[in-house]
């Protein structure tokens, strides 16, 4: 069962980037995002659009947590290869209102529904072969696959991995949802488009219209600097003064006016910007730019 709008589960497990790397590519600050331990709870669905058209969906899903020993029931039910699909469906029926494996039944119901696999390992640290487990559990499903080696950490095992994941997965690539760039992204949708000829025109006329709308934010962000550039370069704070005073008694509070308002303007320039790229959740602290710097301030 396939969709025509591509939907891909991000599996792997707790901890190893696949929020990040949902929010990465749906650009999406809504993607919880937590250092906890399995803080993905429950499937969710994250659309990537522009304006109202949906061009493909990743789907937020739970870690495993049992991998092992939900195998080992499917290899006990299991007659030859050519029923595995169906014995992973019987596992899902099984379990899906018990209190065991309820983990691993909700990453798997999106798959059984016709979602690609996106595979995500830390290749900061070392392979392991409980890993196999959940591989295989994937593997069974008989869906298109893929894994994405997601760098978390300092370390580098891909030497490890790769190995392991090429005989899995038909497309391994590797992917650092934290410095990740826009033609990483399209490199990666390229990627996604190999899976499944029958995704092959949606995801052609997604990297189409995502290419195009960088384009777009890319004027708008040119058009956004240029302008706080003129009107930074160009601000006038007047005064008028009475017969008796100078410009010396509102040196101290005219200067203090006139930068306050070169902040508030480059602070409301950040904030465009920031919302060109879906970027609207950002947590910044600016109020050590106010600080003296050198015993001067940064003007």
């Amino acid at each position: 069962m396939m969709h025509d709008t591509p939907k891909f589960a991000v599996i792997g497990r707790v901890n190893k980037g696949k929020s990040s790397i949902v929010s990465t590519l749906a650009e999406d600050d809504s993607v919880v995002i937590d250092r906890g331990a399995g803080t993905t709870k429950v499937c969710r669905e994250f659309p990537v659009r522009i304006d109202d058209t949906t061009l493909l969906v990743l789907i937020d899903t739970p870690g495993f947590q049992q991998a092992p020993r939900a195998l080992a029931w499917m290899k006990e039910h299991e007659i030859s290869a050519a029923n595995r699909r169906e014995v992973v469906l019987a596992f899902v029926r099984t379990f899906d209102n018990s209190d065991e494996f309820t983990d691993e039944c909700r990453l798997l119901k999106p798959i059984l529904e016709g979602a690609g696999i996106l595979y995500v390992v830390d290749g900061a640290k070392p392979f392991r072969r409980n890993y196999e487990a959940e591989m295989e559990i994937l593997r069974w499903t008989g869906q298109p696959r893929m894994a994405l080696v997601n760098h978390i950490g300092e370390g580098d095992f891909s030497k490890e991995w790769m190995p392991a994941l090429d005989q899995y997965f038909s497309i391994v690539r590797h992917f650092n949802a934290q410095r990740v760039s826009f033609a990483d992204r399209i490199r990666l949708l390229q990627a996604f488009r190999e899976l499944h000829d029958g995704w092959r025109a949606n995801l052609e006329q997604a990297i189409d219209f995502l290419q195009k709308e960088w384009q777009r934010r890319q004027r708008q962000a040119a058009h956004i600097i240029a302008k706080l550039l003129i009107d930074q370069l160009t601000f006038v704070k007047e005064l008028v003064l009475a017969r008796y005073e100078t410009a010396d008694d509102y040196k101290f509070k005219l200067e203090r006016e006139f930068h306050d308002a070169l902040r508030q303007g480059e602070r409301r320039a950040r904030g465009d910007l920031g919302g060109r790229y879906n970027h609207n959740a950002i947590e910044t602290d600016e109020q050590e730019l106010q600080k003296p710097v050198f015993e001067q301030d940064l003007f």
